[in-house]
C-alpha cells in the first residue's frame, strides 16, 4: 500500500508555515495570542516561516522524525550535542556517524534554551548558536524542545537566561528579517546566524531525557 499521500497530507498538517501575502504591521511581537504557550508560540513561530512538529510523547516524536527524515530522503542528521545524542540513542535512534561530519550531513539537530512564545522565536545559549553560524551548516536545522523550555515573553527569557548565564550573551534564531528583534535588543542578544529552514519538534512532556 502507497503511504506517500497519507504522510504528506500528515506534514503538511504539521508544518504550517504562512506563505500570506497579506501586509500586516511589522511587530516585535507575534500576532496570535492564544492562551496556551505553546499553540501561541507555534502559530507565532510558523508565521515567520518556521514549521512546528507538536508530538504527544516520545514514540511519537521517533515516529515523526523517522517520517520526516524518509520523506526529505535526508541520509544523516548531525548531532552536537552529546546530551541529546544520548537521549536519542536511549529511544534507539542510534546513527552511523564514521562517514558523516556537518559539512556533509543533510540537517543538524540541537536542543535550545526557550521557546518564547509572544515572539514566536527560539532562544540558544552562546554554546548552542557557535555550530549555527558556520559556514558548513546543513541547509536544515531541528530543534527539540519541551514544555519546560516554554516562556512566555523575551524579557521573561532573558531573565531566566541571567540567573544561569549571567556572563554571557543569548543568542536569538530570527526567521523574519523586519521585525529586528535582535537589533531592537543588541547590548542582550545576539542573533545566531544560519538557515532559515528551522524545525521544531515540540515534545509534550516536562523535559527531555
Amino acid at each position: 500500500m502507497d503511504n506517500s499521500n497519507e504522510e504528506n497530507s500528515l506534514f503538511s498538517g504539521l508544518f504550517r508555515s504562512s506563505s500570506s501575502e497579506e501586509s500586516r504591521p511589522v511587530s516585535l511581537k507575534g500576532a496570535s495570542t492564544a492562551p496556551d504557550l505553546d499553540v501561541r508560540f507555534a502559530e507565532n513561530f510558523t508565521a515567520s516561516g518556521g514549521k512546528f512538529i507538536y508530538c504527544d510523547s516520545e514514540k511519537n516524536f521517533v515516529d515523526l522524525l523517522l517520517s520526516l527524515k524518509e520523506q526529505e530522503s535526508w541520509n544523516h542528521i548531525f548531532i552536537w550535542d552529546e546530551k541529546l545524542k544520548g537521549y536519542l540513542k536511549n529511544l534507539g535512534l542510534d546513527q552511523v556517524e564514521n562517514e558523516f561530519f556537518m559539512d556533509n550531513s543533510d540537517a543538524a539537530l540541537s536542543a535550545c534554551f526557550a521557546l518564547l512564545a509572544d515572539e514566536g522565536v527560539v532562544l540558544l545559549t552562546s554554546d548552542q548558536a557557535t555550530n549555527r553560524r558556520l559556514t558548513s551548516f546543513p541547509p536544515h536545522h531541528l530543534i527539540f524542545a519541551s514544555k519546560n523550555n516554554l516562556v512566555s515573553h523575551l524579557e521573561k527569557g532573558l531573565d531566566l537566561f541571567r540567573e544561569q548565564f549571567f556572563d554571557r550573551l543569548p543568542s536569538l534564531i530570527e526567521l523574519n528579517p523586519e521585525r529586528n528583534i535582535c537589533k531592537a535588543n543588541h547590548a542582550r542578544l545576539l542573533n545566531a546566524q544560519g538557515t532559515p529552514n528551522v524545525y521544531v519538534f515540540y515534545i509534550d512532556i516536562p523535559e527531555l531525557g
